[in-house]
């Protein structure tokens, strides 16, 4: 007799997880998750931000009825009509939930109720106990999940099932609900509270975790913490990469504060479980964003200053950790809107104490100046044996270039041209490939006129201006200048910011203008950043446009096949750079070096003058005499690229130009993408 493929009914039905599965996280995670079990506790519903009502119950199977402190949250969010009612004892069955420790449900899950009273023993199905408590239950459940309540029902240890007296009282105090949330500002003394904190500091006293948290917002019952001036880097003996940096071992002394300084901050004591997953959590110590769940605050041992403590949670056992890690990097549309707000918090309060500082540092400048120009003063002389090593070092890369440009023209001798060859006859440099190259080049002239739109109001044919049109061209061009003017500045630092997820709001700092200790972050990388001036190399045409162009990250690393580093220490990367970049613009940026060392020598003699604006590097500022002079001694190949335009927002403080709101107007930008320089 062939074997039977029918599921025994005692099977846990296709589909379904055990609660313990779920609790321990044995099942694939983003999937929409089935689960039943017996109700053990409710709370009744209340009132969310959104149109729908939220409601919690735990439930438990036989997968967990020998744990007491083991069971499943299950956070139902519907309209208050739609909300199940479910007892002491009643069977529940739940459908596409989501979620890890506890279940969501959503609109498209299901929960179906069973009366535990009227459950009949198997092998009887469970269609006569069927509560249909809710209108939102869409789909009908099928004949061997029916089949299966009665043996899960009357299979399970009913021990841990509380009296009606017991269910009901914890049902009357849900009732009593009051939002425990409170930002910093609020906190009173002798109430516990949920909070969203940043750590600002952690340190371990044995028996319990200190904390320093902060959602930058002050209270006056705080410890004032005040600023001492610039922090000194201590390296602790033994551990020179700062691995210990995590924790600390002694209490933080004003000396030693980093920050946030005023009343911003406040310490919570932590206890049992807590202590011990501060302890061996990665996503618990300083620097994380945390929500840290009934918190009592009071008046501490000086009691003067409001502190928080977290103890072990003796309804749920003292494993159960009321510390839930936050993750910056969600999607905006999705984060927590109060983690939101407290990250911008944190960048304003960081801009007004980086702008303060800048203000003390400048101050403190302008006295130093003062007392060296009171002294009798001597000019500082260069460091000529440096300038010798960085002279030696450009010419060995320039050497290196031009003998590769060498044996490339060896082989293919049509390469070969004079700079005041006509254009009409120029050979192409083959030496950079692009994209599409059997698409028509484009001229810059072309691409610089503004394009339009033919709108049709009120029956009228009417031409609006654009922005900006998002497009991608291939053309024939030379470079003719880059910026910035040192390629050591060609790459810049970057952070994995907590404020990516932050809308611009235009006042954003450039990662080149980091900090030095931001530079030493081990969550550091670099990326490449620069531009490149353009000319249309079109043959046969008069007026020979300019655009300059960006090069981002990824752009940058298709065109020169390197990976951004630290360009002032990676000697080799600089090396490899400037080879290939020769390949690209020829003796430019020697020129363009000749050119920056005779202005300052120029400037130097000027002792009458101001001192030059940071933009003096631009050679664009000189006389056209002197750029003519510039542009005739520069020599390189023109080449086929791939350009695209696109729009970014810019602030604008006159109204009638704001065409991207909120104080923000387009502006057209070119960059470069899909070009890559190839050396064999």
């Amino acid at each position: 007799m062939a074997p039977s493929n029918q599921l025994a009914p005692d099977a846990l039905p296709p589909g379904f997880a055990t609660i313990q599965q779920i609790v321990e996280g044995d099942h694939k995670t983003g999937n929409f998750i089935n689960s039943m079990g017996v109700v053990i506790d409710v709370q009744e519903p209340r009132a969310t931000k959104g149109s729908d009502w939220k409601s919690t119950m735990r439930i438990y199977d036989k997968s967990v009825e020998d744990n007491d402190e083991s069971s499943l949250t299950v956070n139902i969010f519907l309209p208050q009509k739609d909300m199940p009612k479910p007892a002491r004892g009643d069977f529940v069955i739940q459908k596409r939930g989501f979620g890890d420790i506890s279940l969501l449900t959503h609109r498209e899950s299901g929960i179906y109720l069973f009366t535990g009273s009227k459950i009949p023993r198997p092998p009887a199905d469970a269609s006569a106990a069927f509560s249909p408590s809710t209108s939102r239950v869409k789909r009908a459940l099928n004949k061997v999940e029916l089949a299966h309540i009665p043996f899960s029902y009357h299979g399970l240890d009913k021990t841990r099932i509380p009296t009606e007296f017991e269910f009901e009282t914890r049902v009357i105090q849900s009732r009593n609900f009051k939002e425990k949330f409170s930002e910093l500002k609020d906190l009173k003394d002798g109430t516990f509270y949920d909070l969203l904190v940043y750590i600002v500091r952690a340190y371990d006293s044995g028996d319990r975790m200190s904390l320093w948290v902060s959602d930058f917002t002050e209270n006056q019952a705080f410890y004032h913490h005040e600023y001492k001036g610039p922090k000194t880097a201590v390296v602790q003996e033994g551990d020179p990469y700062g691995y210990q940096a995590k924790f600390s071992k002694d209490l933080p002394t004003a000396s030693s504060w980093e920050g946030p300084f005023g009343k911003r901050s406040m310490q919570v004591t932590c206890y049992d479980s807590h202590a011990e997953a501060i302890r061996t959590g990665s996503e618990a110590g300083k620097g994380h964003w945390v929500m840290l769940k009934n918190v009592q605050v009071k008046y501490g041992q000086n009691g003067a200053n409001l502190e928080g403590y977290l103890r072990g949670d003796r309804q749920y056992g003292e494993s159960k950790v009321n510390m839930i890690p936050l993750d910056f990097r969600e999607d905006p549309e999705t984060m927590d809107p109060r983690l939101y707000r407290a990250l911008e918090r944190k960048r304003a309060y960081e801009r007004s104490l980086k702008a303060q500082k800048k203000q003390i540092d400048d101050a403190a400048a302008a006295g130093q100046k003062r007392k060296s120009d009171a002294l009798a003063g001597e000019k500082p002389v260069a460091n000529s044996k440096l300038s010798r090593r960085e002279k030696r070092a450009r010419q060995k890369s320039a050497h290196n270039a031009q003998n590769a440009q060498n044996a490339q023209n060896a082989q293919n001798p049509q390469n070969i041209q004079q700079s005041d060859t006509p254009v009409s006859t120029q050979k192409m440099n083959l030496q950079v490939k692009c994209e599409n190259h059997t698409k028509p080049t484009s001229s810059l002239s072309d691409i610089l006129t503004k394009a339009s739109a033919d709108l049709d109001i009120d029956g009228e044919e009417v031409k609006v201006p654009m922005p900006f049109t998002n497009m991608n061209y291939r053309v024939n061009v030379r470079v003719t200048n880059f910026s910035p003017p040192d390629i050591l500045q060609f790459a810049v630092p970057k952070k994995t910011s907590e404020y990516d997820v932050l809308e611009d709001d235009g006042d954003s700092d450039s990662s080149s203008g980091m900090d030095d200790e931001d530079m030493g972050s081990d969550s550091m990388s670099w990326e490449w950043r620069f531009a490149l001036e353009l000319e249309d190399s079109t043959p046969d045409i008069k007026q020979r446009e300019r655009i300059w162009v960006v090069v981002d990250n990824q752009s940058a690393q298709c065109l020169v096949n390197l990976d951004a580093t630290d360009l002032k220490r990676d000697v080799e990367t600089l090396d490899l750079l400037r080879q290939r970049m020769f390949l690209l613009w020829g003796n430019l940026e020697e020129n363009k070096h000749e050119q920056r060392q005779a202005a300052k020598k120029a400037n130097q003699f000027r002792t009458g003058d101001p001192p030059p604006p940071d933009s003096s590097d631009n050679e664009g500022d000189g006389s056209n005499k002197e750029n003519a002079d510039f542009d005739s001694k520069v020599s390189n190949l023109p080449f086929n690229c791939c350009i695209r335009q696109y729009g970014i927002k810019v602030r604008e403080s006159d109204p009638t130009k704001a065409d991207a709101g909120n104080n923000k107007r387009w502006e057209r930008v070119y960059g470069l993408f899909g070009t890559k320089i190839i050396e064999d």
